[in-house]
């Protein structure tokens, strides 16, 4: 990461650098990996965004991208050190207070374009919706049925793997019904 942040604050389109997830959290562990965020000058956003990989590569000898989109605004990078580098490239004002921002570290930011934000962040307080409760019983239910159909036509990696959903989704709702956001990918 130190590769990173030095050649991103170098560049003077690079108005702010910040990381989320585990790694900002102080939960994390060796294999974690590294959610780098980019804020950019608005107007060099898609040049950013189609040299993603290629900046990536500066930063240490890459064994490969997972990159579906080239006009996605990030690019999955995975080092021969088994580090992985979650790359998102913003413009300052798609930066707004979320929850996903509650514990983000800042690393750079001359111009202060992200204290307000984080700060504002920092009270929010996660309350999940009717709307995100009844997508929740939807994938449960959907996946309950999904595992039962794979039993019955003797498909049963396909039904450990539904399973596995299931399980995942019973540990969100737990959560939900806590009210403690869930920062993990779906199904992790």
């Amino acid at each position: 990461m130190v590769n990173a942040l030095k050649d991103l604050s170098a560049d003077p389109d690079v108005l702010a650098i910040y990381i989320a997830g585990s790694l900002a959290k102080g939960n994390h562990y060796n294999y974690s990996d590294i959610d780098l965020h980019t804020i950019v000058i608005p107007k060099r956003k898609a040049e950013f965004l189609k040299g993603k990989r290629g900046r990536a590569n500066n930063w240490g000898d890459v064994s490969f991208h997972e990159d579906y989109n080239p006009s996605s605004p990030y690019v999955v990078t995975h080092y021969d050190t088994f580090v992985k580098v979650d790359s998102w490239y913003h413009a300052p004002e798609e930066i707004v207070p979320s929850i996903w921002l509650k514990e983000a570290e800042v690393l750079y930011d001359p111009f202060n374009i992200l204290s307000h934000v984080i700060n504002e962040s920092a009270k929010q307080v996660y309350k999940p919706s009717p709307d995100e409760v009844e997508h929740w019983r939807g994938k449960l239910l959907a996946f309950v049925h999904e595992t039962y159909r794979a039993v019955m036509r003797r498909e049963m990696l396909y039904a450990l793997s539904n399973l596995d959903k299931i399980r995942w989704l019973i540990v969100s709702g737990w959560y939900m019904e806590m009210e403690v956001h869930v920062d993990v990918p779906y199904g992790v």
